[in-house]
């Protein structure tokens, strides 16, 4: 196992930050699936398969926040702490360095979104009411957080990581991460993406460009389910299949050639 790698999860979990942010993150999740009341049709209920989707998707937006956070203080801490120079003198390759790093990196952010995740299920599951059915599916949770969580963390975590290593600016990152979720917001607002614009009709065209443009494939999940029966919004998993999977492919692609640009800065 890569040194480095095991240096920042050992940093991490020695210390108790680390567990006091993990906590609130939980605590964030419990609160949202114990309070939301997300109504997108007659009939669907709150802890379906597609709700469940629809909303671990739009918290999927929070890894944003939570790399760029990440990000400040580990790819950095050499600098921060004047190590750079005796480090890159030791025994290691700068491809030891940035893949551990790394590693750490998106392991670090996907736990985090992953105990987002978790609170989420905690809180659906102490509901009650006419909106929910009766049960508890841990694939419904799991699966939108394999597609969403952990490919938009690789998104987010190699385009962060490019910027911090070519620049070295800590500022700089922090804004990149910000301008991250403006952009993405505002891009989703102009491309009329069903996400945006739920009430305004769109050509089929247009709802396939915003399917597989979306890099946190938002846009896909929407497109791939819209023809579901009510049965089906309630009872089935959105496939990965047609634009949804192609999204999630090229996002995963481009997340590969931001890290190796940056590893080779």
């Amino acid at each position: 196992m890569n040194a480095i790698y095991r240096l920042d999860i050992k940093t991490y979990t020695r210390s108790f930050q680390t567990y006091l942010v993990l906590f609130f993150l939980l605590c964030i999740g419990i609160f949202a699936g114990s309070k939301f009341n997300l109504h997108v049709g007659e009939g669907i209920f709150l802890n379906s398969p597609y709700i469940i989707g629809y909303m671990l998707g739009l918290l999927s937006l929070s890894i944003i926040f939570i790399a760029t956070i990440v990000g400040a203080q580990l790819l950095f801490k050499e600098w921060d702490n004047r190590f750079d120079v005796l480090l890159f003198s030791a025994p290691i390759t700068k491809q030891q360095f940035t893949t551990g790093r790394f590693l750490a990196f998106y392991l670090i952010t996907f736990t985090g979104f992953s105990l987002l995740t978790t609170g989420f299920a905690i809180g659906q599951f102490s509901r009650t009411g006419t909106d929910m059915q009766s049960g508890f599916h841990l694939l419904y949770f799991v699966y939108p957080l394999l597609v969403f969580g952990a490919v938009n963390s690789l998104l987010v975590c190699s385009l962060l990581s490019l910027v911090a290593w070519t620049s070295r600016n800590k500022l700089l990152l922090t804004v990149s991460g910000l301008l991250l979720y403006i952009l993405y917001m505002v891009v989703l607002l102009f491309s009329s993406s069903p996400f945006m614009a739920q009430s305004t009709p769109q050509s089929l065209s247009t709802q396939y460009v915003a399917a597989l443009a979306d890099p946190f494939g938002l846009s896909a999940f929407f497109y791939e389910s819209r023809n579901f029966s009510l049965s089906e919004r309630n009872n089935n998993l959105t496939a990965l299949t047609g634009s949804f999977l192609i999204n999630r492919l090229w996002v995963v692609a481009t997340s590969l050639i931001l890290l190796l640009m940056g590893m080779r800065s």
